[in-house]
């Protein structure tokens, strides 16, 4: 058994690059969304299956403006509640209910009560599901990985709900016609039972030993509290939603099709049920094929811009087709075109259309046109297939023109998204120049976007080339690999240091052998950076470069090696104890006190403090106690920054007391910053007390207004009801501020 764990394992690190510590928590959360998505693949066609046999297809567009409200709500209040309930508590209950709701269904459709109301709620209760399923997950991933893990594993996590999505149709496709279709709902409810174990694992054994309540807190991306004039002031995000909002009417108005034919065709409840589980399933699987051998060579050839077009001429024709001949063959064709190109080619033109937009306004957005722009296409879609199918009383087939309508509106805007998105990266790259660089201006006139991006690389300005990178970083491109790995030997220490990070996520090539010697490199950050992507890239001599490099005689070259292993084993307890972090950080503690050249001693110290904040092993927190007292500026500055790092709330008190300091009152904002969004409520604790002399609370406005939320303008309103006259000038002067750099809120 322990060697056919160990060739798992084997399997698992060289083919998905996931690292020791790193397996239960992967193969958990796989198993996690498999189970969700085969419980949605087996819902999904029992109640579209049942739906369209009792109550007919012209009943469709109904149930789309139905179901676009309720998720609209359940959304919205998912949100609020998501700020005030533990995420552990929220997604336990609601997998609780939801199988309690299957048995419900279950129950009432064995009892073939096949009322109107029954089949209505069925359906809106499996999209609502089917959103706020996926959308719990995927929150829960966020907390359950860091970014970097994230980067490596959601591929892996990602395979498991494709493989939900193959199962739990094709598992319908053979069981529905013999155990009918008012079964499957029990089959679902045992499926989606283990999950709520799984979870409660998941929670309790890989989250809570690990993370603070504000790292999690941090790691909750919703969106802001008015998106929609974050979008409203881009034209680059308006184009965006517009494009997705056009989509999610175009794939209704191929649903209706595909469903109302297949049903006119299949009469039968349960042989229909059965043809969709084979064809969803299906879908999935050529998305599957799509995906991972032609979506690279698609966008690589073609480019983003004309990818973007593939989707919308595919249901041109197939709309065309169905037009011409509404029969089974032609609707499947276009539900194919449609099921399998946008969560493959289509999905990815999208990400790197998003790629020039800043990471925070994506952070504030996506949410709302994930769900919002979303509910309010499908609602859209349901009101004009309710005028057209019900009004017009026109066939099936003519919905094809309305697709056809679309269409064109869709290249219209995908036309002008593609030249949004190279103006706003050449934008962005000239925005990125130093005064002194302007005579060097790159003239990207007539560049595409990849060769723009290659240009900068080659001969852009530093505060250019260190952009691009950072963009890379974001979603790397295998075309831009070359560029990126001749910046390893560029004249700047930082570019040396951004081009090793972004070539930390490039997995095609491993260059080891040519970035080892950079640990010896003179610049300190260049040298974690190197360290950081050898024991990444390395994993069959991690443990022999480690140990050798913790030993070295250079004692920066020993810093550098101890800092990336606190970086990689932040989240990793396994890997923590393999290592004997806590007994290596302890050894260099009392290392010092043998030590006599200043120099070194202020160097190592700066090195434990960011090994222990970036370790979080709370043994040494009184180690960042001592030396948030030391005499040394630099130190204190580190010792404030490392407090932080470790995002314990034991911290904060002793942090803010820096606020009145000239000396560090920039760095200890910095610091209160880094805890994340819900440092407000610790603000808001704070002024309800009365621990802090008034000093102190004066300067709470000022970081209050760094935050930008909602909820950091609500205190600040709540603040000029105190009795301090200065506090509530702080608080004013800070709404302005807001107003001035958050207008949106």
């Amino acid at each position: 058994m322990e060697t056919i764990k160990k060739y798992y394992e084997h399997l698992l690190r060289n083919v998905f690059d996931i690292r020791e510590g790193e397996y239960r928590r992967a193969v958990l959360m796989q198993l996690n969304i498999f189970l969700l998505i085969s419980t949605l693949l087996i819902v999904k066609p029992a109640v579209n299956g049942l739906f369209l046999a009792k109550l007919g297809a012209e009943n469709l567009p109904n149930v789309f403006v139905l179901v676009a409200i309720c998720a609209g709500l359940v959304s919205l209040l998912y949100s609020r509640v998501l700020s005030r309930m533990p995420l552990n508590v929220i997604i336990s209950r609601t997998l609780i209910w939801s199988v309690i709701v299957l048995i419900g269904f279950g129950i009432l459709l064995r009892l073939n009560f096949l009322e109107g109301w029954v089949l209505y709620l069925f359906y809106i209760w499996v999209a609502i599901f089917a959103v706020l399923s996926a959308s719990q997950f995927w929150i829960l991933a966020n907390i359950v990985f860091n970014p970097r893990e994230a980067k490596r594993l959601f591929g892996f996590i990602g395979a498991g709900a494709i493989a939900g999505g193959i199962f739990g149709g094709y598992l319908t496709s053979i069981i529905a016609e013999s155990l009918g279709s008012e079964n499957l709902p029990f089959i679902a409810a045992f499926l989606l039972i283990f999950c709520i174990p799984i979870t409660q694992t998941i929670w309790k054994n890989e989250v809570l030993p690990t993370q603070t309540k504000f790292q999690r807190k941090k790691r909750i991306k919703g969106f802001d509290a008015n998106p929609i004039a974050l979008i409203r002031k881009s034209k680059h995000l308006t184009y965006l939603a517009v494009i997705i909002g056009i989509s999610v009417i175009v794939a209704k108005l191929v649903d209706y099709q595909f469903s109302a034919i297949a049903s006119f065709k299949i009469p039968d409840p349960d042989d229909l049920t059965a043809f969709f589980g084979f064809w969803f399933s299906t879908f999935n699987l050529i998305s599957l094929a799509i995906q991972l051998f032609l979506t690279r060579r698609v966008v690589g050839v073609f480019g983003v811009g004309t990818s973007l077009f593939i989707l919308p001429i595919g249901i041109m024709v197939g709309a065309f087709l169905v037009l011409i001949f509404p029969e089974l063959w032609a609707v499947i064709f276009l539900k194919l075109i449609d099921g399998s190109l946008k969560q493959s080619v289509n999905k990815s033109a999208v990400e790197l259309m998003a790629l020039p937009i800043p990471q925070e306004i994506k952070n504030q957005t996506k949410s709302f046109i994930d769900v919002f722009v979303d509910s309010a296409a499908t609602g859209i879609s349901g009101l004009l297939l309710i005028f057209l199918v019900n009004g017009l009383n026109l066939s099936t087939r003519f919905i094809s023109l309305m697709i056809l309508a679309f269409f064109f509106l869709w290249l219209y805007f995908a036309r002008k998204i593609r030249r949004e998105y190279i103006q706003s990266f050449k934008l962005k790259v000239e925005q990125n120049k130093n005064l002194q660089d302007k005579k060097d201006s790159l003239d990207l006139t007539n560049q595409s976007v990849l060769s723009g991006l290659i240009k900068v690389l080659q001969k852009g300005t530093e505060s250019q080339i260190i952009f691009i990178l950072r963009k890379i970083k974001e979603l790397p491109d295998e075309r831009l690999f070359s560029e990126v790995r001749s910046l390893i030997h560029h004249e700047s220490a930082t570019i040396r240091s951004e081009a090793l990070q972004c070539l930390y996520f490039f997995k095609s090539q491993r260059i080891v052998d040519e970035v080892l010697p950079m640990i010896n490199d003179p610049d300190q950050q260049v040298k974690i950076a190197a360290f950081e992507y050898v024991i990444a890239q390395a994993p069959e001599s991690r443990e022999f470069l480690l140990k050798k490099y913790l030993q070295d005689k250079n004692y920066k070259v020993r810093g550098a090696a101890l800092i990336s292993l606190s970086i990689e084993t932040r989240d990793n307890t396994e890997l923590k104890e393999k290592f004997n972090l806590e007994e290596l950080i302890s050894k260099k503690i009392h290392s010092l006190s043998g030590l006599k050249d200043p120099e070194e001693i202020k160097f190592r110290k700066i090195i434990i403090l960011k090994a222990v904040g970036n370790s979080g092993i709370e043994s040494y927190y009184p180690f960042i106690r001592e030396l948030i007292q030391d005499k040394d500026p630099e130190i204190v500055k580190q010792a404030i920054m490392s407090a932080a790092t470790t995002m314990s709330p034991a911290f904060i008190d002793m942090i803010s007391e820096f606020l009145s300091h000239e000396l560090y009152k920039d760095g200890a904002k910095e610091a209160l910053l880094h805890y994340g969004p819900a440092i407000v409520e610790h603000f808001k604790e704070i002024l309800n007390g009365d621990s802090w002399d008034l000093e102190l609370l004066q300067q709470i406005p000022s970081v209050i207004e760094k935050v930008g939320t909602q909820s950091s303008v609500e205190l600040l309103f709540s603040i000029l009801d105190h009795k301090e006259i200065s506090l509530k000038t702080e608080a004013l002067r800070s709404l302005n501020n807001l107003k001035i750099n958050h207008p949106q809120l």
